[in-house]
């Protein structure tokens, strides 16, 4: 049988509270400014941290390799530019040992 270390599922528990809450601020954000980015940058990919755009992409792949590349702690979110929203939730959370 294995056992659960209490403090890794606390620090696993407050990685993933970090994570919604940074969806969470994100997708309010994007909502808010989806109609002055569909202007200039429909079909794009908005890479979002702490509230704010990082930049626009024109693939998701684009997006992603970029954020994990210049964002340490793996806590952000990336949207499409289009009239059709989807709050994904955070898709993945790069856990650390």
């Amino acid at each position: 049988m294995k056992t659960v270390d209490t403090a890794d599922a606390a620090n696993t528990a407050e990685r993933i509270a970090k994570a919604q809450a940074e969806v969470d601020a994100n997708w309010a954000f994007f909502k808010t400014e989806l109609p002055r980015f569909m202007m200039g940058h429909w079909g794009q990919y908005a890479l979002l941290k702490d509230a704010a755009v990082v930049e626009f992409f024109d693939t998701f792949a684009d997006a992603d390799k970029y954020a994990q590349a210049t964002i340490a702690d793996g806590l952000y979110s990336i949207q499409k530019v289009e009239n059709t929203v989807v709050k994904l939730g955070f898709v993945g959370l790069r856990m650390y040992a």
